[in-house]
C-alpha cells in the first residue's frame, strides 16, 4: 500500500515538470527566424568626361558652293582646326578657329577667280549626349573669310558661317568629328559675286 504514494509523486513530479517546460518554451518563442535577404549594390554611375581644355585637328571635307546667278562649284577640301572649351556641367561652351587652306581642284568663280582657300571664327556651345558626356553635340556660328585669286590680284571676302556638329572622345584624348556647315559671303571675286557654301566633313583632333 506504501508503492501507490511513491508511484502517485513521480506521476505529480513529472507533470510539474512538463508545465515548466511548456511554460519556458512559451516564453521564449517560436525558434525560427526568417533569412535576411541582402540586396547587391548598385552598379556605379560611369565617370563624366569633362571637356574643359584646348583641342587641335585636321580633318577632310566637301563643298558645294552656289553662286547667285551663276552655275555651281563643287570641291574637296583639307582643313586645321584649333579651340577652346568650358565645360559647364550643364552644356559646353567654347571658342574654335577653322583654316581650310586647300581647295582641291582649283574651282573658280564665274569671273574666272580661283577659290584659295578660306577660314572661320565659331563660338559654340554644346550639349553631352551620352551617359558619360564623352560625346558631344553642338552648333557654331561666327564670321568667316574666302580668299580668291584673279588677274587683278588676291582678294579676302568677309561673310557668316554656321555649323552643327558631333564630336567623340575615343579616349581621354583623341577625338573624331563630323560636322556640316553653312557659308554665305557676298562680294566676292573680282565681280563682287554673292555665295552660298554648304559643307560636310570629318575629323581627328587631339584634346590637351
Amino acid at each position: 500500500m506504501r508503492i501507490t504514494p511513491i508511484f502517485a509523486s513521480a506521476a505529480l513530479a513529472g507533470l510539474v515538470s512538463t508545465g515548466a517546460m511548456a511554460g519556458e518554451y512559451s516564453k521564449a518563442g517560436p525558434g525560427v527566424q526568417e533569412p535576411v535577404v541582402s540586396t547587391p549594390a548598385p552598379a556605379p554611375a560611369p565617370a563624366r568626361f569633362n571637356w574643359t581644355g584646348g583641342y587641335a585637328g585636321a580633318g577632310l571635307g566637301y563643298g558645294n558652293m552656289n553662286f547667285r546667278g551663276g552655275d555651281d562649284a563643287s570641291s574637296a577640301t583639307a582643313g586645321l582646326f584649333a579651340g577652346y572649351r568650358q565645360d559647364m556641367g550643364f552644356a559646353v561652351l567654347g571658342a574654335e578657329a577653322l583654316l581650310a587652306p586647300v581647295a582641291f581642284g582649283s574651282p573658280t568663280l564665274p569671273s574666272g577667280d580661283e577659290i584659295k582657300g578660306g577660314g572661320a571664327l565659331l563660338f559654340t556651345a554644346g550639349l553631352p549626349v551620352s551617359a558619360d558626356a564623352r560625346t558631344l553635340a553642338y552648333v557654331g556660328v561666327g564670321p568667316s573669310m574666302l580668299r580668291t585669286s584673279g588677274t587683278a590680284g588676291s582678294e579676302n571676302s568677309i561673310g557668316g558661317t554656321a555649323a552643327i556638329g558631333i564630336d567623340h572622345m575615343l579616349t581621354d584624348s583623341i577625338m573624331l568629328r563630323g560636322s556640316v556647315n553653312y557659308t554665305a559671303i557676298n562680294n566676292v571675286g573680282q565681280t563682287d559675286i554673292n555665295t552660298r557654301t554648304l559643307g560636310a566633313g570629318v575629323g581627328v583632333g587631339f584634346k590637351f
